[in-house]
């Protein structure tokens, strides 16, 4: 019998005590790739939401975080756009509505200008895409359309008693606005009574790659006005208190099963070798150093560890396959995980594994032979 031999079989010698902290693993580590998988999931939306339109520039109120509270004025616009190397300047107004009666809580409304560039990610497939003249005219993304089950003709109230007629129902590469309502910005802000403001500006220039360029018009922009703040399209998305708040939430709750995880590592291993100390008082008899000694528990530990993190990644996998499933959250979240999540949550496991069984490793390596034996 090799050493890596042993160890396997050291490790299903109790099938029940292993299982069990197998299952306290595949929890921590499907609460990891799962919840900051769907969080990271979330900012990679907005990223795709905004790049795909071809924006490089954000431009909001300064202090606010949120995207649904930061108000500026329409007018400043037509200021932004009179700079060198803007090509085209978008106002945009967000809010979310809800449809009860089909389950969904929390659809995105984007009030656009239509007919410009923004509309170019969003390709019809049925019906056609908003027009200037078109007064109480709604487009709705491919997923929402399935859930209330409309099509083009029908009637929508965007709020109650405000119905709209679907000119177009559009399939995006992009999940969040394949969920989502769009109207045009004159009349999301009537509903809203925000007439003449905007939650922000999309501003396309005439080289992304220049940043010379891109950090001139900022510092432009932030001068027209004391109270607005210019940002990347990147820098911005980071910086969203929704993004940084289900990160947060994530790993808050992530930490709390990485830590019931290594105590289950830590009580299994402890246990193993206390039941043991007989068998470890031999292999000391016959020879084995220290150094071995630790290194067999220490295996022990990783490999029970690793197996769990398997089973909580193939879990997570699932989860979050039927979690995009559920109409409440349908169109908000992606059914992808980023192989990067996968890896930091086959990192965690193994440094669990390590972490639990280094205290019962030390504590067998110090037996005597003489020690063990006796008891």
């Amino acid at each position: 019998m090799n050493f890596i031999t042993m160890t396997y079989r050291n490790v299903m010698r109790r099938p029940l005590r292993s299982g069990l902290t197998l299952v306290a693993v595949a929890l921590a580590v499907c609460a990891v790739v799962s919840l900051v998988g769907i969080a990271n999931g979330f900012k990679a939306t907005f990223m795709d939401f905004y790049q795909g339109a071809g924006v490089d520039l954000l431009v909001v109120r300064s202090g606010s975080a949120r995207r649904l509270t930061s108000t500026l004025e329409e007018s400043l616009g037509d200021k932004i756009a009179a700079l060198d190397g803007v090509v085209e300047v978008i106002p945009g107004l967000a809010d979310v509505v809800s449809f009860p009666d089909e389950g969904l809580y929390v659809v995105p409304v984007s009030g656009l200008i239509p007919e410009t560039q923004v509309f170019d990610a969003m390709e019809p497939v049925s019906g056609r895409r908003l027009l200037k003249t078109d007064e109480r005219g709604v487009m709705i993304g491919i997923t929402l359309a399935d859930s209330l089950g409309k099509k083009v003709g029908d009637q929508i109230e965007v709020v109650e008693e405000e119905p709209y007629e679907i000119v177009g129902i559009f399939e995006s590469f992009n999940v969040l606005q394949n969920g989502s309502l769009v109207v045009s910005v004159a009349e999301l802000q009537r509903l809203m009574g925000r007439e003449g403001e905007v939650s922000g500006f999309s501003i396309i220039t005439s080289d992304a790659s220049d940043k010379a360029m891109l950090d001139r018009i900022s510092k432009q922009v932030e001068a027209m006005e004391s109270e607005v703040k210019v940002r990347p399209t990147r820098e911005h998305v980071e910086s969203l208190s929704e993004i940084q708040l289900a990160v947060a939430m994530a790993w808050l709750t992530s930490a709390v099963a990485i830590v019931i995880g290594s105590i289950g590592v830590l009580n299994t291993m402890f246990m193993s070798i206390q039941e043991r100390t007989l068998e470890i008082g031999l292999l000391r008899a016959i020879g084995w150093t220290r150094v071995r000694i630790i290194s067999m528990i220490l295996i022990e530990s990783i490999l029970l560890s690793a197996i769990g993190a398997a089973i909580g990644i193939a879990v997570s996998f699932f989860l979050v396959s039927l979690l995009t499933q559920m109409p409440a959250v349908n169109g908000l979240i992606e059914g992808r995980i980023q192989p990067a999540v996968v890896m930091q949550g086959l990192v965690i496991a193994l440094v669990v594994g390590f972490l639990g069984g280094l205290l019962p490793a030390f504590a067998a390596s110090k037996l005597s032979p003489s020690e063990a034996l006796r008891h």
